[in-house]
């Protein structure tokens, strides 16, 4: 009987080694098991090994730079990695998103339909910081000017003014807005061609009075936005441009 209790003693204490490695292989396993638990990790580890806040401001501020050149390819390269190591960046990933959202929008005036692949990728970042922030504007605004390029025009409409209740003197929010407002009365216009004379005799004032209103309203945003940026000749004449364009529409 002593011999056997010696025996085993003598087994346990020689396995007790391999425990942790047998524990290690078995957390692997489960790893390997569940993706979204490896997808969560990779999206941990680079929180863990960021680079120093210096850096990340050097970086910031050169795609900051490159932006107000429009220089969005740029931007979107310079920053899409460090954005996605550190996913709750609000600089990096805003600004990101930012530069996608103004591609989308270059893309769609192209009549490059790649820009629909690339556009849930700023809309997926509004709205992760607003999940997390409900009081910041510009995820506010990111997700209501993809709404706009995703011709989901009211939604924009509700979306963007969230943002202006938070900043009602941004010149970019503002713009949403007016072009929103324009691309609904446009809507509102084509709906109507395709009435039979007799319903168009009934919708006719109804129509006219909300194709007018939201005219009134572009145009009403798109002189508040110029006189925020009075002093930018380049927004100046784009944003006038358009005014022409919805007051010959209202003719």
């Amino acid at each position: 009987m002593k011999r056997f209790y010696w025996l085993f003693s003598c087994l346990f204490f020689i396995s007790l080694p391999s425990v942790p490695s047998v524990y290690a292989i078995s957390c692997a396993k489960q790893v390997i098991q569940n993706p979204h638990e490896t997808e969560w990790s990779s999206k941990q580890e680079p929180l863990l090994i960021a680079a120093n806040p210096s850096h990340q401001s050097d970086t910031y501020a050169q795609a900051e730079a490159l932006f107000k050149e429009k220089k969005y390819d740029n931007v979107i390269r310079l920053l899409l990695g460090p954005a996605q190591a550190e996913p709750l960046s609000f600089k990096l990933n805003i600004l990101l998103a930012k530069a996608q959202v103004e591609k989308c929008a270059i893309l769609k005036a192209k009549g490059d339909k790649s820009y629909k692949a690339l556009l849930c990728q700023p809309y997926q970042i509004g709205q992760r910081f607003h999940k997390l922030d409900k009081s910041l504007p510009e995820p506010y605004y990111i997700v209501a000017k993809s709404l706009l390029i995703k011709n989901s025009i009211y939604k924009a409409i509700r979306t963007i003014k969230k943002a202006l209740y938070f900043s009602p003197n941004n010149a970019d929010y503002l713009l949403v807005m007016a072009d929103a407002c324009g691309a609904y009365a446009q809507d509102l216009i084509f709906l109507s061609s395709s009435y039979t004379p007799q319903e168009k005799v009934l919708q006719l004032d109804s129509e006219s009075g909300k194709v007018k209103k939201f005219f009134s309203l572009a145009i009403y945003n798109y002189k508040k936005a110029i006189e925020i940026k009075k002093d930018d000749e380049e927004f100046k004449a784009s944003v006038e441009k358009k005014i022409k364009e919805i007051s010959e529409k209202m003719k």
